[in-house]
């Protein structure tokens, strides 16, 4: 399985080669590792090219600054994997990443695969939650009809190429020059990939004062403008897939049901998007019996004690129940 490693840089000269070794010190190596210098000011199109010169796997390409999601649409026509990572230039690669997500892929039919990320480099956002490894299954109705975030930061996702030609290029540049994960993770549920989570930390989340997203505070007028993105992003997806949205609401148990070990929290979102739909109750009553029984079946097949999304013991009171289900519709 032929695999890239695509990496996004803007003037992170001090930080972009430690990303590129990264990825070239895999204990399965990348077929080719693809840099996308989105014209920094700062030399590091330059330094790429004389520091890895001798470095036959690694292509270093500059273009005119246009933002993070101009570099991914760019900077996939330059790849031929199978199988495309995403690394930011300030983040890390551990060495057993690509070796544990082509196990994914390959035993678990995956289409799309996230890593955990461990943060360093500053200790002012603390250290992310982990989440266990399991398939994610799919996400097309509850990123359509709900708030789905199936996904992490970019340097933790990689994807088939079969995906990723379906999520890009996508056109609105100008609306993603930072944040274009979001573009990733959204559109690629829309467009119907399967997901799986790999649990352990196998990304190294750099935290430092030029991050432009990590920990930054984001005004109304920001936080509006990325709702407006997000519902536009959801729209163009479904119109290029050919949904009718509404129509899909009446599967949405069946989405529920191909995800591995549900959370809650999960249960209580696919809920939520079937009591507020124009659906009949009839069809909202199926909705809550199918998906508590998988909720069920799932958390307590061969499971002395189940496992909440942060390891700690599932107890009985944690589990769906009509007086839950209540509270949702109240």
């Amino acid at each position: 399985m032929r695999t890239t490693c695509l990496i996004s840089n803007f003037n992170y000269r001090s930080f972009v080669c430690e990303a590129v070794d990264s990825a070239l010190d895999q204990s399965v190596p990348f077929d080719e590792i693809v840099v996308i210098d989105d014209g920094s000011e700062d030399g590091s199109l330059s330094h790429l090219k004389e520091h890895y010169r001798n470095e036959l796997r690694v292509a270093v390409f500059g273009k005119a600054n246009g933002g993070q999601l101009s570099t991914f649409n760019k900077g996939f026509q330059r790849t031929t994997g199978e199988v495309l990572f995403f690394l930011d230039a300030d983040d890390r690669y551990r060495r057993q990443y690509v070796e544990q997500a082509l196990d994914a892929y390959q035993q678990h039919e995956a289409d799309f695969v996230i890593a955990g990320a461990a943060n360093f480099g500053c200790d002012r956002l603390g250290q992310r939650k982990t989440a266990p490894r399991r398939d994610l299954g799919y996400s097309t109705i509850a990123t359509l009809l709900g708030n789905a975030y199936v996904g992490g930061p970019t340097s933790a996702l990689s994807m088939r190429r079969s995906i990723a030609e379906l999520v890009l290029p996508y056109p609105a540049e100008s609306e993603w020059r930072t944040r274009a994960d979001d573009v990733l993770v959204l559109a690629s549920s829309i467009v119907g990939a399967r997901k799986f989570h790999l649990g352990e930390s196998l990304i190294d989340y750099r935290v430092h004062e030029s991050n432009h997203f990590a920990g930054q505070q984001s005004d109304s007028v920001t936080k509006l403008q990325h709702a407006m993105a997000v519902n536009r992003l959801k729209q163009w997806y479904a119109n290029k897939m050919g949904y009718g949205v509404e129509s899909l609401a009446p599967a949405l148990h069946r989405e529920f049901q191909t995800i591995q070990r549900p959370t809650l929290q999960q249960w209580r979102s696919y809920m939520s998007i079937s009591w507020h739909t124009r659906m009949p109750w009839l069809v909202r009553a199926r909705h809550f019996g199918e998906t508590v029984k998988h909720y069920w079946s799932q958390r307590l097949r061969g499971l002395s004690t189940p496992k909440s999304n942060n390891g700690e013991a599932i107890s009985p009171e944690d589990l769906p129940s009509s007086e839950s289900v209540a509270r949702q519709v109240a």
